[in-house]
């Protein structure tokens, strides 16, 4: 807690009982950020995690239902979390080259400024994914297809972004957001600077993870969503270093075409 945050040694990382080489040299951390969505892994650990714990969609609708890894986050007091894809999944299948995770991860940010675009907003497009209550998931004018039969490749990703901190915070941090604070009820001891880690009482919990995975999962009812990535670069000048916080406002202008499907 000496650096603002509510820390635990991590002894070691597991995934399916195989031992990462990432904590071997005892020199892991975790934070215990309330604040966070993801789990935080430390560059460049989170590309080997996150391919293992990536899996194929398959007919599954709900990726909280995938049969997937489980993730062990051994304490250095001998408290081991674990995880399992419901805790750890993104709901929604994505269509294989479609991310919505950060490229950048959290890092801290460089004083220096970088070359400005030729235009000052550049846009990147990604193609639209319309998912849809019928038990289907349509692509909105897919260029490629997955099979011969048509079927468009579908996965589940880890909500899992890249941790780039130098000491003495890192570089060796993870940030046990909320995969693993809706999994565990904690409580934090002031006075000994201390965390302590239970499983919560709720649904996902109180199921047994075989009847979980054995199911498909399903989208929120009479819900027509919409998924589009962009990729936004604005140029702008340098600012005082007097200013603590800065922040950017950004108008984006989306135009949509409906069709039957």
């Amino acid at each position: 807690h000496d650096l603002g945050y509510w820390q635990v040694r991590i002894k070691a990382v597991r995934i399916n009982g195989e031992e990462m080489d990432i904590c071997k040299d005892g020199t892991c951390r975790g934070v215990v950020d309330t604040g966070t969505s993801h789990l935080g892994v430390p560059a460049p650990y989170d590309k080997q995690i996150e391919k293992l714990l990536r899996r194929d969609a398959g007919d599954v609708l709900d990726c909280r239902h995938v049969d997937g890894a489980l993730v062990e986050i051994e304490l250095m007091e001998g408290k081991v979390i674990t995880l399992h894809p419901f805790n750890y999944m993104r709901r929604l299948p994505l269509r294989d080259g479609v991310s919505v995770g950060s490229a950048n991860g959290v890092q801290v940010n460089s004083s220096k400024q970088a070359t400005p675009p030729q235009n000052a907003t550049e846009v990147m497009h990604t193609d639209p994914i319309f998912l849809m209550q019928n038990s289907t998931v349509q692509q909105a004018a897919p260029r490629e297809t997955g099979t011969e039969s048509g079927a468009v490749k579908r996965h589940c990703s880890p909500r899992t972004m890249a941790v780039k901190l130098p000491e003495p915070l890192g570089p060796k941090l993870f940030i046990l957001g909320e995969p693993v604070l809706h999994r565990y009820y904690t409580v934090y001891d002031w006075e000994k600077k201390r965390v302590g880690f239970s499983l919560a009482n709720n649904r996902w919990n109180n199921m047994d993870p075989k009847e979980i995975h054995s199911q498909k999962g399903s989208l929120p009812k009479e819900v027509d969503m919409l998924l589009m990535q962009k990729e936004m670069k604005v140029s702008r000048p340098k600012v005082s270093p007097e200013i603590g916080e800065e922040t950017v406002f950004m108008q984006v202008k989306v135009q949509l075409k409906m069709r039957s499907i």
